[in-house]
């Protein structure tokens, strides 16, 4: 399982850096197809990349895969603890909903079937951080193998949201 694990996460991850560097897609596409990779071979129920501007303490969502729009808006994780742990670059991974207090809205987690999740922060440029976030409907502890792949994935998404941004500076010129 391991060995199919690291070569389909391998694949995965050469499909990804060929869609950034493809210049053909949209932002857009690029990140979904990141948070569904992030979900599929993890076994996870779904993935999000939320983005955090400086100056601006919301998380906004710009890709999910998986999970309702009534969950992403529910705030079911404490955004307070969650931005600081962003910007400190802290791995977030909270095993089990039903014991770990940053569960701000536990009964949204249970509606949406969900138990843990691993949520890995990123920094896209000097005032811009994002954070992976791959959600499972079981208590989950992650191999080393899918944190380095989740890892990945993170890094790649960054790219793709930077790319985007100087090609839209050049698009001004």
């Amino acid at each position: 399982m391991a060995e199919n694990f690291l070569e389909l996460s391998s694949f995965a991850l050469s499909r990804v850096i060929d869609v950034i560097y493809r210049d053909e897609e949209h932002l857009s596409d690029v990140l979904y197809f990141i948070v569904s990779l992030a979900s599929e071979l993890t076994g996870a129920k779904g993935s999000t990349i939320r983005v955090l501007e400086q100056g601006n303490f919301n998380l906004k969502v710009v890709s999910a895969y998986g999970l309702s729009k009534k969950y992403l808006n529910s705030g079911a994780i404490d955004y307070g603890k969650s931005v600081t742990e962003i910007m400190d670059g802290d791995i977030i991974i909270i095993n089990d909903f039903e014991t770990d207090p940053r569960i701000q809205n536990l009964d949204a987690a249970k509606k949406e079937g969900l138990k843990s999740v691993i949520g890995i922060p990123f920094t896209v440029n000097e005032t811009t951080y994002s954070i992976l976030r791959t959600y499972f409907s079981f208590k989950k502890v992650p191999s080393h193998d899918e944190m380095q792949f989740l890892n990945g994935l993170g890094k790649l998404a960054c790219l793709a949201i930077e790319r985007a941004a100087l090609g839209a500076m050049r698009g001004l010129d």
